[in-house]
């Protein structure tokens, strides 16, 4: 039989065994945590370094934005109202009232370019340079292609031809009216080729000529989820 002492002893030993145990799951359990707090918080650390980063980059974007804009509104300024007369050399004036080639320059610069494929309005402001130039017996040729061009505003537009042929009959100071009006027009008009027959006092005249129409320009806003 084990003696009061052995057992004594027996009870120490599991007592302090058990104290053992006890000290290194505290500590397993201590430094687990430690390690999944310390992943977590350079987690959170990384994720707000991005978020800081990304920040920094919009602020930049931002005032460079700015810095355009005022640059832009300062140049607008200056061919808005720099002269009395305009870039055709008509009357600067915000008057709306006012036809070409009279009015304020911003107005002339977006009606050059239209922002529409508007074919028949087209043909209606070919047909009047006509009139307006004495021509007579007058045809405008053209392809019609407003069911396939869109005129949606998009992100990087592009100026779009249109291709005209006109055919009229007229003298040769009305030819030579002609030719001023396309040069005057607030649209622009490029001959191509023309062909003249006949007398000085009646001339057929073939013209093959482009004008031009872009879509708008359109400003996507986008968000960054930051990840």
């Amino acid at each position: 039989m084990k003696t009061q002492a052995a057992i004594s002893k027996r009870l120490k030993v599991d007592k302090s065994e058990s104290r053992l145990l006890m000290i290194v799951a505290v500590a397993t359990i201590v430094t687990v945590f430690s390690l999944v707090s310390a992943k977590t918080l350079l987690g959170q650390a990384a994720y707000h370094k991005r978020v800081l980063d990304a920040r920094r980059d919009a602020l930049k974007q931002l005032e460079a934005n700015i810095e355009a804009a005022n640059k832009l509104v300062s140049q607008y300024q200056i061919f808005q109202t720099g002269n009395t007369t305009n870039i055709i050399g008509g009357k600067n004036s915000t008057d709306t009232n006012l036809q070409p080639p009279d009015g304020d320059n911003a107005r002339l610069v977006l009606d050059a370019l239209p922002s529409k494929y508007d074919f028949p309005a087209l043909i209606s402001s070919l047909a009047k340079i006509l009139d307006n130039s004495g021509f007579q017996n007058k045809t405008i040729d053209g392809k019609d292609e407003s069911g396939s061009v869109s005129s949606d505003p998009i992100a990087n537009p592009k100026a779009t031809t249109i291709t005209l042929t006109v055919n009229g009959t007229a003298n040769y100071q009305a030819v030579k009216n002609l030719i001023k009006d396309f040069e005057r027009s607030t649209r622009p008009f490029d001959i191509t080729k023309m062909d003249i027959k006949g007398t000085e006092s009646n001339m057929a005249v073939t013209l093959t000529l482009n004008t031009y129409f872009q879509p708008a320009l359109t400003l996507n806003l986008t968000t960054k989820e930051v990840k």
